[in-house]
Order: C-alpha cells, then sequence, then structure tokens
C-alpha cells in the first residue's frame, strides 16, 4: 500500500485527527496562562459537543460531565469515545476533500506519531515521579491496616499492595521514567514504545484486572504506544522472529532549515526539560502537605468505660485524624497544626473556619489521655496506643532465608 493510496491517506488523517483531539489540550496544558486565553474555550466547545451527541445520537438524555470525580471512566468519557471517533471521521472527509492536503497525509501522520510520543512520553514520566513520592501509592497506614481484608475494594487492594513495597515502587517509577525519555527522543523512540508498550500493557492489566477506574486513558496510552512502534514492527519483525538482517529507519529530522531547527531546539527544550521538570516540582511541593511530622500518630484503642464512649478507635495519622464509632459513620479530620504539649488542631469540609482540638497526654500508666472538642461538645478518653512496629505486615521485614514460608 503505497503513499498515494487514498484509502491509507483518510486512514492516516482520521487517526491523526483523533490522536490530536484526544490528547488536546496537552502540551498547551503545561505552558502558563495558555488555559485562561484559550485551552478552556476549546475545552468548553468539547464538552458541549459530547453532551449534544451522547444526549442526541445515543439517546442519553441525563448525560452530564461530572467534575472532579478522580474517575476516567465515567459515562462522560465513555461517550467521548465514539464524539471524537465521529468527529475525527467528519474533520477528515473535509481534509480528504482537499487535494493539497490529502496527498501530505503521510507527513501529517507522522507529525501526529511526534506528538503521541511526547504525550504519552510526558505522561509516563509524571507516573514515574509519583512512585519515589507519597501520593499514588502510600504506605501501610493506621487506617488501612485496621480494615478487614473483605472489606477492600479491588482498587484498594491493588493500592495497598504496590504501596507496601518502595522496592517495587521504585521499580515501577524508573521502568515509567525509563520509557517516558526514551519517547521523548528520535534516535530512541522505537526503544521507547517497546519499553512503554510493557509498561501500559502491565498498567491497563492492572486497571481492568482490579476494576480502576483509568481503564479508558490507560489503554489509550497503550494504543498510542503501539501505533509508535510500528513504523519499526517489520524490522523489528525480520530480526527478532526470521533472523534476518533488518535496519531501522532512523526517523528523519522535523525541520532542515537553520532557522526552524533552532525553533524546534527551543521547543524541544521547554518539552523535554522544562515540563518534565516543573512536574517533578509539582509533586514535591505537595509533600510537605502529604508527609507532616506527626509524633502523635498511633491508633488508639481500648477505651475506658468504652460505653460511653461515642468512639472505640481514633487514628491520628500524618495530616489526618479518623474518629470510629462501633457501628455507623467514621469521620475524618484534616489535621491543621500540632502544637506544643500535644494540641492538635483540626478542621473538616463542614468547620473551615472553626478548628476543633485535641489534646494528647502520655499517663505514667503507659496509656494516653485524649480530649477531644468537636463544637460545643467536648469528649475525655483513657485508651492505649498501637504503632506501626505493633503490626504483622510492617514489623516481618525482608528474609533472605526462610525454612518455612510465612503465610498468614
Amino acid at each position: 500500500m503505497n503513499n498515494s493510496n487514498p484509502i491509507k491517506q483518510f486512514a492516516l488523517l482520521s487517526l491523526g485527527v483523533y490522536i490530536l483531539s484526544y490528547g488536546f489540550p496537552f502540551p498547551l496544558d503545561n505552558i502558563p496562562f495558555t488555559h485562561e486565553v484559550f485551552s478552556k474555550y476549546v475545552l468548553s466547545l468539547q464538552e458541549k459537543y459530547i453532551l449534544f451527541f451522547g444526549k442526541s445520537f445515543l439517546g442519553l438524555p441525563e448525560l452530564e460531565k461530572i467534575q472532579r470525580t478522580g474517575s476516567g471512566d465515567t459515562t462522560f468519557d465513555y461517550v467521548k469515545i465514539p464524539a471524537l471517533m465521529t468527529f475525527s471521521f467528519l474533520v477528515a472527509i473535509g481534509l480528504f476533500s482537499l487535494k493539497k492536503v490529502r496527498i501530505h497525509a503521510v507527513d501529517f501522520y507522522q507529525l501526529i506519531l511526534i506528538y503521541a510520543r511526547y504525550y504519552v512520553g510526558l505522561t509516563l514520566i509524571s507516573y514515574g515521579i509519583a512512585k519515589f513520592l507519597i501520593g499514588q501509592f502510600p504506605g501501610p497506614s493506621f487506617y488501612s491496616m485496621d480494615i478487614l481484608v473483605g472489606d477492600i475494594s479491588p482498587m484498594g487492594l491493588a493500592w495497598r499492595f504496590f504501596g507496601y513495597s518502595d522496592t517495587y515502587k521504585i521499580f515501577m517509577g524508573l521502568s515509567e521514567l525509563i520509557a517516558g525519555f526514551l519517547l521523548l527522543f528520535r534516535r530512541t523512540a522505537i526503544l521507547g514504545a517497546l519499553v512503554a508498550i510493557s509498561v501500559c500493557l502491565n498498567i491497563v492489566l492492572v486497571n481492568f484486572s482490579f476494576d480502576v477506574p483509568v481503564k479508558l486513558f490507560s489503554s489509550h496510552l497503550l494504543f498510542f504506544s503501539i501505533l509508535i512502534l510500528l513504523p519499526g514492527a517489520k524490522a523489528l519483525f525480520d530480526f527478532l522472529i526470521l533472523h534476518k538482517p533488518s535496519k531501522l529507519e532512523l526517523m528523519s529530522p522535523l525541520f532542515t532549515s537553520k532557522k526552524w531547527k533552532t525553533a524546534w531546539v527551543i521547543v524541544n527544550i521547554y518539552l523535554v526539560g522544562v515540563i518534565p521538570l516543573s512536574r517533578m516540582y509539582g509533586h514535591y511541593s505537595s509533600q510537605e502537605f502529604r508527609a507532616m511530622e506527626n509524633e502523635w500518630e498511633g491508633l488508639y484503642t481500648g477505651f475506658e468505660n468504652e460505653a460511653a464512649s461515642p468512639w472505640t478507635k481514633i487514628i491520628v495519622e500524618k495530616n489526618y485524624l479518623v474518629l470510629k464509632p462501633e457501628e455507623g459513620t467514621q469521620d475524618f479530620y484534616t489535621i491543621l497544626e500540632i502544637k506544643e504539649g500535644g494540641m492538635v488542631l483540626l478542621k473538616n469540609t463542614e468547620d473551615e473556619d472553626n478548628p476543633h482540638e485535641l489534646s494528647i497526654k502520655a499517663l505514667p500508666t503507659q496509656q494516653y489521655e485524649l480530649k477531644i472538642r468537636i463544637g460545643e461538645k467536648e469528649n475525655t478518653l483513657v485508651g492505649s496506643k498501637k504503632s506501626v512496629s505493633d503490626y504483622q505486615l510492617t514489623k516481618r521485614g525482608f528474609h533472605w532465608i526462610n525454612e518455612y514460608p510465612f503465610n498468614r
């Protein structure tokens, strides 16, 4: 199939428009101020189009875009796929009707593959950076270790499994960083695509196997990685499978004139250097809140006169507090400040301007006295404290030699 084949030209135009429309507003979303002056208006049009498509063509009159759900697999996200496919098909028809555009379909698609390389590469770099910091896969916490395994969601189980081992998190992070950076450079793009396919395939399998609501996005990262690899697939097949001499074609430079090469170098420095550094700084700047030092961390329980206590367990950990009754709803509070003498200031979403108070004092009996003031109500509890080292999960550690497996 040669480059003048009309079916190939139309397919490349349609696929290219889809990749571009799915990835937007990347990379503009990494440039300061562009969201307010441009991106948000285009995103608003895209949202209105997807809602119109879902309501008018898919028969979903109640369709809406739910903001900040933390899920990438909402109904809106599923409708987005056929909506963008239809949009890409219609745009491709318009482009195909223009002969001057149609004859450059292959060149257009090559540009889109470069766009896909940066899109997947910088996404994986961002994922990789997160693995080295507190956030995506937190380690064992009092709250997570106090929950029965049978009460954990599949996603919660996966997150706790990955979060247990810093070594495994570093391995995952390095894999994503290596794949991401290899994709950013023309000479290593095919190798980067191979590594990215392995990394993204694992992500996709985890998301589908443990019901993690990032199935659509991770599947697109895998799909784009496969597309990036395809130009070199025949040479790799000849060499690895048929054991025939083969040679990967080096991707041609995007620009040849000195003026445009200089401009592309500047853009590339921003994409390859500034954006990864800014994402690294963004992740790092969030650590101060996530990794708050808290000398009073622990699971407080076994309260004297427990029948009169509104809670059976109190969890104090880093930047939050959980009040757990024997039955009913748990109450979560954010720790605003830890003062000297065990005074802790708390808030929740309903009392932003009126902090509550928790006072903790160690008693000579190796128990702890907790005085809690929530609004106008105050409770004084005396109980014991469980530390991280008291859990089998955290004190077991690593053993080179195991005469018998410790599997309980």
